[in-house]
């Protein structure tokens, strides 16, 4: 067996007769033009070897690991896997692609050869109760599929066993730990994230430059000790840190620096000394992008990149490119409102369904003049002045390329809230500076 990297949560685990992809994100500009990868990948001319692979697993639906435009250059006759998921978006993404796809039951090992299996497990476990409990939306009355929209895979071969975590939640995954110890003894190989994308902290404009640099910093500790977690909690022979690996470029450029995300180069230094200092028997394979680990012969090959870290002219190169929104027309202000007074109806009845609780309102700024106040609590909306917010208490508002938030609130087909968030084309102002993850959640419902 042998494992390689290509970027960020895209690998190849490659066996003697059989060969998997694994959430295939290649090219650069995802999230609506802002997400690089350091350093660019020359997918065309690697293109050969990408479809050479028999299959490919995906484990949710995110642009990085999902990304349209790489699998529009993608064999489409290797056949991809992925959960049976409650709700259908990713399998008829894939499908209008023209891929063929294989939904597979939760935690059920599907033979990809007479040796080789992939089990497919939902972070959630498909329990709604307990995706309702950590992300405050969740259909309580269903348990037909996965509603947290992360995946954990294990693929074996009866003898090694690879369990790759993707993006999934610890606090998820950490209740799955003994069904399945129950099911492979040891696990080989543990692939698990170590940072966290979102707009938080560079984004929140309530924070000045200090407080941004003390929550990017306390943020980085944080998922770099979640993937320490998961190595003490899988006690894999094996481990290596993935996923979540990417530059802003554009005109974010200049928010790089205030993400709170390690580089790779960062969380192999952290976790090999916590892992030395802790006595944990578990070995780095210290991959970077291109290495491969021959897991027979215990040997790393490196690839040709020997700079693992981006430098000046790298930033200067990719600040000059565009957004996809930003060759578009801007459209009129009375557009935005009129989309915004249909768009809350359904932001209304969704938060009811869901019985979502939160107590800040949403203002959403659709010029330099005014803005929309969407108040779920009296189910009422108002146009304000700017200037009028200071009078306001308990919101969040919300600023945004005007052409982006036109194709958002036109609906997930041209655009989404949480891509839009995760690619930090949102600036956030939220007073009080408190977090209530149900109302981030019911975002996603502003869309006619």
């Amino acid at each position: 067996m042998k494992i390689k990297l290509y970027r960020s949560s895209t690998l190849g685990i490659i066996f003697e007769d059989f060969k998997i992809l694994t959430d295939p994100w290649l090219t650069d500009g995802e999230y609506y033009g802002s997400w690089y990868h350091y350093p660019c990948f020359n997918l065309e001319f690697n293109l050969n070897e990408i479809n050479s692979y028999d299959a490919i697993y995906i484990s949710h639906i995110h642009p990085d690991h999902c990304s349209e435009d790489t699998l529009k250059h993608i064999n489409k006759n290797i056949p991809i896997f992925i959960h049976s998921f409650h709700a259908k978006f990713l399998k008829r993404k894939l499908l209008n692609l023209g891929f063929k796809v294989n939904e597979l039951q939760n935690n059920k090992r599907y033979p990809l050869t007479k040796k080789i299996g992939l089990n497919i497990i939902a972070a959630d476990n498909c329990n709604p109760q307990l995706c309702y409990n950590f992300t405050g939306c969740a259909d309580l009355n269903s348990n037909n599929g996965s509603q947290q929209i992360d995946t954990i895979c294990l693929v074996d071969d009866g003898k090694n066993v690879i369990l790759n975590l993707n993006d999934c939640p610890y606090e998820l995954v950490k209740n799955l730990k003994k069904k399945i110890k129950l099911q492979y003894e040891e696990i080989s190989v543990l692939l698990t994230g170590y940072s966290g994308a979102g707009p938080y902290p560079q984004c929140f404009d309530n924070l000045n430059l200090e407080q941004k640099c003390f929550e990017a910093e306390k943020k980085k500790k944080y998922f770099l000790n979640q993937a320490f977690n998961y190595i003490k909690l899988f006690d894999p022979k094996y481990y290596m840190p993935f996923a979540g690996t990417y530059m802003l470029g554009g005109n974010l450029v200049k928010l790089n620096n205030l993400r709170g995300v390690p580089f790779l180069k960062e969380a192999h230094e952290f976790l090999e000394k916590k892992i030395y200092s802790e006595k944990i028997r578990s070995l780095s394979m210290n991959m970077y992008n291109e290495d491969i680990f021959d897991f027979n012969e215990k040997f790393l090959k490196k690839g040709p990149i020997n700079n693992h870290m981006p430098d000046k002219l790298f930033f200067e190169k990719i600040s000059k490119n565009k957004m996809n929104y930003e060759t578009n027309d801007v459209p009129r202000t009375d557009e935005i409102i009129s989309l915004i007074e249909i768009a809350k109806e359904k932001y209304f009845e969704k938060i009811e369904n869901f019985n979502l609780r939160f107590k800040s309102k949403l203002v959403i700024e659709v010029d330099n003049n005014y803005s929309a106040l969407i108040n779920s609590q009296n189910k009422k909306m108002e146009i304000l002045k700017n200037d009028n917010l200071i009078n306001q208490d308990n919101f969040v508002k919300i600023r945004i390329n005007k052409t982006l938030l036109k194709n958002i609130l036109k609906g997930p087909k041209f655009a989404h809230w949480n891509n839009a968030e995760v690619g930090s084309h949102l600036r956030f102002l939220r007073n009080p500076d408190i977090y209530e993850r149900s109302f981030y959640f019911s975002l996603s419902y502003l869309h006619v």
